[in-house]
């Protein structure tokens, strides 16, 4: 036979004339398409994208720097809505069951079949354990607002966001004893909970006012601002947002055990599913999250 014939085949040089490169072991590797059939990768070989890669217990990507030993990339995007380019995704992990198994080596990281990703951690000598990895689509972000003016009862165009009537004077003031419910529709779409501040304005008497959550029995032993006759006296409030009814997704409630006018302004809002109108935003926080069904007009 000729010479030629006799010697092995390089594995090595048939994937670089495939058109695959790979750096040394010592260096990094620059992954490239693979139209091949599935590939076994032996210890110290690159991974090839677009093949399967079998490598046992073998180390198949080693790297002494500072850059990453595994990269991956996909460049090709495509025009989406409002001028956005959507990006084709360079991974992804196939959803299996229902967590993670406890069995798990630490860094070992799954997606269940309801699209949470589980991470597992070392726990001494234990079984390890695991963790949702939070995103917006399991977990709440607390998003700033331009300070939003909701109720203010000195002027009647402020009165449009009280559902109830008959519970404010002639004077607009909030009646003693009485609760009022204040939309937040105009801003949030389920949120979770608002930050803000409530105003009392030079109340006839001492009292007392409360900010809770709407929909909910009124608790009976906080107050969240205490104010004195003719005073013009401010405090900050952390409160949930619950339904007031079926046509109301989202609105806190008021009450004072005194007649006065009330001032309420929102600064933030606690949203996860949920959203913030873009309009009541801080100018560098105009995103808003995405949201299921029921989308409010702002957002359509």
């Amino acid at each position: 036979m000729n010479d030629h014939r006799d010697k092995p085949v390089d594995r090595r040089r048939l994937l670089r004339r495939a058109g695959t490169v790979a750096a040394g072991l010592a260096g990094t590797a620059t992954v490239g398409a693979a139209t091949a059939g599935p590939a076994a990768a032996a210890s110290g070989e690159p991974v090839l994208q677009g093949q399967l890669n079998v490598a046992a217990e073998a180390t198949t990507l080693r790297n002494t720097g500072v850059q990453a030993v595994l990269r991956l990339e996909h460049d090709r995007v495509w025009p989406g809505t409002d001028g956005r380019l959507w990006a084709e995704p360079a991974l992804r992990i196939k959803p299996s069951g229902t967590d993670l198994s406890h069995l798990a080596e630490a860094g070992s990281i799954s997606m269940a079949v309801d699209g949470n990703l589980w991470l597992a951690t070392r726990s001494g000598s234990q079984d390890n354990v695991r963790h949702i990895i939070h995103t917006t689509a399991n977990s709440n972000r607390i998003v700033p607002l331009q300070p939003q003016r909701v109720l203010d009862t000195r002027y009647a165009e402020s009165r449009g966001l009280v559902i109830e009537q008959g519970y404010l004077d002639a004077s607009g003031r909030v009646l003693a004893g009485k609760s009022i419910t204040i939309r937040l529709t105009d801003h949030l779409y389920v949120a979770e909970a608002v930050f803000g501040t409530v105003t009392v304005v030079q109340p006839g008497q001492d009292g007392f006012a409360q900010v809770y959550p709407s929909g909910t029995a009124r608790p009976t032993n906080f107050s969240t601002i205490n104010y004195a006759p003719g005073q013009v006296l401010s405090n900050s409030f952390v409160c949930g947002v619950r339904a007031a009814s079926d046509q109301v997704s989202d609105a806190i409630s008021v009450y004072t055990n005194r007649t006065t006018h009330l001032i309420v302004d929102l600064t933030a809002a606690v949203v996860g599913v949920g959203q913030v109108n873009p309009a009541s935003t801080l100018p560098t926080r105009g995103d808003s999250m995405s949201a299921g069904s029921g989308v409010p007009a702002w957002e359509r």
